[in-house]
């Protein structure tokens, strides 16, 4: 079967990247996806791979800093899934001719065919609005972007990169779609193009003619993995430390009708699947060892509920800017390992494994069900491969195939609330191992709604309603309260994007007590559980700014603004006028507020610490810290002045908040002071209500 497509062009090299301008980076600069409940750092340092293709041995309890990072969702600890993507271009026998001959899908001795080497042809991420400026205590938490932003952008984020498959001649271009719409953030749409030009370098490495492939037509089979396991985020609670790579994680599919897109061939989404089963783990204190969906050992919460998976939305080779669906597609599902496949073979049987011409079938179910195991397999993967498709180069007519291939790859989950109580159920015996497993696999309904969610998103050309951006916010911990501030960089950003009518209608401002993450091991059993509570609500538009006085003194908080519009402009979307809110993922403060005691509303009983003070003070000193001098029972407010005997002026320091302020013995020209007789003056010194203070005026001696 012959199904391709002749794109002219101008010049094979340039390919798409005529076509885009703006910040690319050539060095394959990382991209940081955030925008809504997944959070994905494309970093081509973490694992082997690039960026189209990415993997890595390095998991969390290995090398935590060169983990492939996959959050979900992202405010829950430790919700980091392995995520893991493979391209195993698989040609079919005739093979493709390249410089040096004719070959196969990978030579048994050539283990690189499946990488990535060298740098990307570019990277680029690209936002509808500059990420909001973050600040606690004076400190800016985010990165800065001074980049341009793009209004008309189809998503609130897109990464987009393009890599040289350089083995197989092809130029991949990629582009990532994520929305911050909450009937829309549980998925990402990966649209991949791969093109025939025959490139063996990317044109920043001044290829010859010498690095392309001749004229000619291949036929080949394109298989995808995203290998996900979802157990890296409850296994080190549940078996105290981390596996391998995916040990107790089964993959499988399942296939169901689109409930939300009627008008199109494609009415049936093929689904591939990861989900937590049971491992070797100690018996738990109901007698059981399942320790499917990583049950937390004292309160049996499921740590693990998540089902990540992904789905061809579209498939075709008519190019990248056509819309035909090859709804033939996929040519199979099939399951292969990481261990055993990936790594383990050297074989050319590999192509027929991932294309599913094997003796494991197309559409094999896990391999529990299949009968191939009694228990999971190490490094569980899952394939969509569509195929088989014919591309042609011919540079006589300026020739060059592409295919287009399009995949929505989202998670599903028990909610926070259900995970928690069928987790204690069942350690409290009240439902079975089997219930418990049967409870955790209704999370495959989630993630088809999730799927069918975003094969709606694709079929409306990624025209979705769009929710206010969220505001810049300034928090400052302060005595016995925190502050929160708040605003806009401008009032186009009361505008919808997509109608820009203004449909602005309040803030809300979120909190979160203890540690950042919900069920977070830091928030200990009296505070286990605690997650982000909406505190605050205001329709005015002016109220910037926010007290929280319900605090106590020495505990950490943590503070999220959104905005939240009318529903006047979202007549088109899956719930016509509902209001729609900014993510609070996006300008959640990641570093605490921790409000302290305040001042005194006196200054009667300042006193400095030690006095006399010397290099060995003693019990009255600082151990490690031989220079400093504290000044305690302070006021709220004051400014203190140090004279020395004589009268000449030494150092002025504006206090504010507590009632303490350390000093070490240093000028204000950052000179150490010499030994002798000194005076504190206290002034200008004010209540917390803002009352005038008397001055106090207190001798104190250093000794050098």
């Amino acid at each position: 079967m012959r199904q391709s497509f002749k794109l002219l062009i101008i010049a094979t090299v340039v390919y798409l990247t005529t076509l885009c301008w703006g910040q690319k980076d050539h060095n394959g600069a990382p991209m940081f996806l955030n925008v809504n409940a997944i959070q994905l750092d494309m970093k081509k340092l973490n694992g082997e791979g690039q960026f189209t293709s990415q993997y890595s041995w390095m998991l969390t309890g290995g090398n935590a800093a060169q983990t492939e990072l996959w959050y979900y969702p992202q405010d829950h600890w430790h919700s980091q899934l392995l995520y893991q993507i493979y391209n195993p271009i698989a040609l079919d026998d005739s093979g493709a001719v390249n410089q040096t001959g004719k070959w196969f899908i990978i030579p048994p001795e050539d283990q690189s065919a499946f990488r990535v080497p060298g740098k990307n042809v570019y990277s680029w991420e690209r936002r509808r609005y500059r990420p909001p400026d973050i600040t606690v205590d004076g400190v800016q938490l985010n990165r800065g972007y001074p980049w341009k932003v793009y209004p008309d952008l189809p998503a609130d984020q897109v990464l987009v990169w393009e890599d040289i498959l350089r083995n197989f001649g092809i130029r991949t271009r990629v582009e990532v779609y994520a929305f911050s719409n909450a009937n829309h953030d549980n998925y990402l749409i990966w649209k991949a193009t791969h093109k025939f030009t025959g490139e063996t370098k990317p044109a920043i490495e001044d290829p010859t003619i010498d690095d392309f492939f001749p004229d000619q037509t291949i036929r080949l089979w394109w298989p995808l993995s995203f290998s996900f396991g979802p157990s890296k985020a409850g296994e080190y609670a549940a078996l105290g430390g981390f596996s391998y790579e995916g040990e107790d994680d089964l993959d499988s599919w399942f296939v169901s009708t689109s409930q939300l897109v009627s008008n199109r061939k494609r009415q049936k989404l093929k689904v591939a699947y990861y989900w937590d089963d049971q491992a070797t783990a100690q018996a738990y204190t109901n007698g059981s060892v399942d320790d499917s969906g990583d049950p937390d050992r004292t309160t049996g919460r499921l740590i693990s509920p998540q089902i990540p998976g992904f789905a061809l939305l579209h498939s075709s080779t008519v190019g990248f800017m056509d819309a035909v669906d090859d709804t033939v597609q996929p040519y199979s599902m099939p399951h292969a390992t990481i261990t055993g496949d990936f790594w383990g073979r050297r074989d050319l049987g590999r192509r027929n494994t991932y294309i599913g011409d094997d003796s494991r079938g197309r559409f094999p179910l896990d391999v529990i069900s299949e009968g191939w195991s009694t228990s999971p397999e190490k490094g569980p993967m899952r394939f969509i491969t569509v195929g088989p498709y014919e591309l042609e180069k011919n540079s006589g007519t300026n020739t060059n195939d592409s295919l287009c291939v399009v995949y929505a790859v989202g998670v599903g989950s028990l909610s926070f609330t259900e995970a928690g109580r069928i987790g204690a159920d069942w350690l409290n015996g009240i439902i079975t191992d089997e219930q418990k497993k049967t409870a955790l696999l209704t999370g495959r309904d989630s993630l088809f709604q999730t799927v069918d969610r975003a094969f709606w998103a694709w079929n409306r050309d990624l025209d979705i309603p769009d929710p206010p951006p969220p505001p810049d916010v300034i928090v400052t911990s302060d005595a016995n309260r925190v502050g929160v501030a708040w605003s806009y960089p401008d009032n186009s950003y009361y505008l919808d994007p997509d109608t820009q009518v203004e449909d602005w209608a309040a803030w809300r401002i979120y909190r979160k007590i203890g540690a950042i993450y919900v069920n977070d091991p830091l928030d200990k059993k009296n505070n286990l559980g605690a997650t982000w509570e909406m505190i605050f609500e205001t329709a005015d538009r002016n109220t910037l700014s926010y007290i929280d006085n319900d605090v106590t003194r020495g505990v950490s908080y943590y503070y999220a603004v959104t905005a939240i519009d009318d529903g006047t402009q979202n007549s088109d979307g899956l719930f016509p006028g509902q209001a729609l809110e900014s993510s609070r993922y996006v300008n959640r403060t990641t570093s605490p507020a921790i409000p302290f005691k305040a001042g005194l509303d006196r200054s009667d009983e300042v006193m400095v610490i030690p006095n006399p003070a010397t290099i060995n003070a003693g019990a009255l000193g600082f151990p490690g810290k031989e220079d400093q001098i504290l000044f305690a029972n302070l006021p709220y407010r004051c400014r203190l002045k140090i004279f020395t005997e004589t009268g000449d002026l030494v150092t002025i320091i504006d206090h504010f908040g507590t009632d303490q302020e350390v000093w070490l013995q240093r000028t204000d020209a950052n000179q150490y002071v010499t030994s002798g007789l000194y005076i504190l003056a206290v002034t200008d010194a004010k209540s917390i209500t803002g009352e005038n203070i008397a001055d106090q005026f207190i001798k104190f001696t250093l000794i050098r």
